[in-house]
């Protein structure tokens, strides 16, 4: 099930939960992927709220992520989740073409063969 949770900072995280594997993505407010990752428990399943207060704790210190929080599910989640993705891979593409140009530009550059 995909959950989105909005923070007061208006961050998201985005958890997919299977159960005992939850996976996690953090977004900026511009959906841009900050961070993410695998959580995993041998022993028993996770709840929504388990595997949301545990991501959050783990990354209290890296990632500005407070209460009061939204939570969005099923299509609500799905439809900002779509954006979200969307946005992100526009960003990513720009990082990689500003690299690839970074590259391109520079005299020094040498190809291994």
């Amino acid at each position: 099930m995909d959950i989105l949770v909005i923070s007061n900072e208006s961050n998201i995280l985005h958890i997919c939960n299977e159960g005992y594997k939850v996976d996690y993505t953090f977004y900026d407010s511009k959906g841009h992927s900050l961070d993410g990752g695998v959580l995993e428990n041998d022993k028993n399943q996770f709840s929504n709220q388990e595997a949301i207060q545990e991501i959050v704790r783990m990354f209290k210190d890296n990632i500005k992520f407070s209460e009061p929080f939204i939570y969005l599910k099923n299509e609500r989640a799905k439809d900002l989740l779509e954006l979200i993705q969307m946005e992100d891979y526009k960003n990513n593409q720009v990082k990689i073409n500003s690299c690839i140009s970074t590259i391109k530009n520079d005299s020094y550059s040498e190809i291994e063969r």
